[in-house]
């Protein structure tokens, strides 16, 4: 293999940073170039409340989280799955533990150590980083190198790009996503973006708002006409947050069971064991020990003639019923659906009518539920791509496992 060998990477989310590491510990020249002024932007801000990095979900059952094609996502986990991306995190240095939801979290919550580590880690390979590089375009060259055209900034040439552009979630509102034109204009098949993993508007009482807003609902089961799911749910000033309404939430109504742990007949011999002259709301309060938000919303949305009917009350705790309206949009979105459709590519990632240029991440058309499952899709392609990289570069074969024991 030639040693001259340039490779760029496009972007500095998951899926770029594990590109840019396969591609550079092989020895080859990698260009990392990102739009911003710091890396990963997002996985920073994903990481704010508690970054969880995959799911214990078996890796046979590991496709079935996805959408599009079952053979594509068998094909991605089967080379790089959720055991082998814990295995890299720690040989980085970054311990993870496993939450009771199932999920992995690195252990001090946030992302900034394992970004931190990362960028390090590609350092010590042949890398440099290029900030404040925003791609307007590409070109295929008939020497087989692709030409990268800059905002502002002087022409490349490389042997092999890698774009890792991300999807449309959380853009801030006065910058508009422009590279979607320069694969349109190609004639590479284009899904448009939508919101994914993004709460719904609800009409709080102002009374409710200024008591709950901010605050969790731990623990509650979530019911609509799309299905059922256990979790938490965060209350905004626009409505609700969290994994059972990005999964479950549908317009219409919906039903919150905010005590799904005990049955209609023990909340009531609960709730009628105190001898206690009390109202219902406060017989709960005693007794049940629910989050201020769950007492909050029991209290300020439910109509004043049930706050003192016992039964009504505990059919409220088990039921309690809401109106899901307007789904929100992109800006409020932890993700989106659409961008390249996985058809314009090859098992290894390589767009096929643009040989050398490969794709990978979100900007890719495919969508998942929270709790892991992004980032661990977002890494496997990364995996992915940087290998196909190789392989296209004539690189020698290197088994995935085999791949890591180099890495560490």
């Amino acid at each position: 293999m030639r040693k001259d060998l340039k490779v760029a990477v496009i972007g500095t989310g998951p899926s770029a940073l594990m590109a840019a590491e396969i591609i550079s510990a092989a020895g080859i020249s990698v260009s990392i170039f990102e739009k911003r002024k710091t890396p990963a932007r997002k996985l920073l801000i994903a990481g704010s409340s508690g970054l969880n990095v995959t799911h214990d979900t078996p890796v046979v059952n590991l496709p079935s989280q996805y959408s599009g094609s079952e053979t594509f996502w068998k094909n991605i986990f089967n080379q790089f799955n959720s055991k082998d991306w814990l295995e890299f995190i720690h040989s980085i240095g970054i311990k993870t533990f496993k939450g009771t939801s199932r999920r992995f979290f690195v252990e001090n919550m946030k992302a900034g150590m394992l970004v931190a580590n990362w960028k390090k880690r590609i350092e010590q390979h042949n890398a440099t980083w290029y900030f404040n590089h925003q791609v307007q375009n590409f070109h295929l060259l008939k020497s087989s190198e692709i030409e990268l055209q800059f905002e502002n900034k002087p022409l490349q040439i490389f042997d092999a790009v890698v774009f890792c552009l991300g999807g449309a979630s959380w853009e801030p509102p006065h910058e508009k996503i422009v590279w979607p034109k320069m694969f349109k204009d190609k004639k590479i098949g284009f899904e448009p973006f939508t919101a994914s993993n993004v709460g719904f508007e609800v009409d709080w009482k102002p009374a409710f708002l200024k008591e709950a807003e901010g605050l969790p609902l731990k623990n509650i089961l979530l019911r609509t006409s799309k299905g059922v799911l256990q979790g938490d749910l965060m209350i905004t000033h626009y409505g609700l947050e969290g994994t059972p309404i990005y999964s479950m939430g549908v317009q219409g109504k919906a039903h919150i069971d905010l005590k799904p742990d005990l049955s209609h007949e023990q909340i009531r011999e609960k709730l009628s064991r105190l001898k206690e002259n009390l109202s219902p709301i406060r017989r709960i309060q005693k007794q049940l020990k629910l989050t201020d938000a769950a007492l909050a919303l029991l209290f300020h949305e439910t109509p004043t003639n049930e706050l003192k009917d016992l039964s009504k009350m505990t059919e409220r705790l088990k039921n309690f019923p809401i109106i899901l309206k307007k789904k929100g949009n992109l800006e409020r979105a932890i993700s989106s659906a659409g961008g390249l459709k996985l058809h314009e590519l090859s098992s290894e990632l390589m767009i096929h009518k643009c040989p050398g240029v490969f794709a990978a991440g979100e900007m890719l058309d495919w969508d998942t539920t929270t709790g892991g499952f992004l980032i661990q899709a977002c890494v496997s392609q990364g995996y992915i791509a940087g290998k196909g990289v190789l392989k296209y570069l004539k690189a020698p074969k290197v088994k995935p496992r085999k791949r890591l024991q180099q890495l560490k």
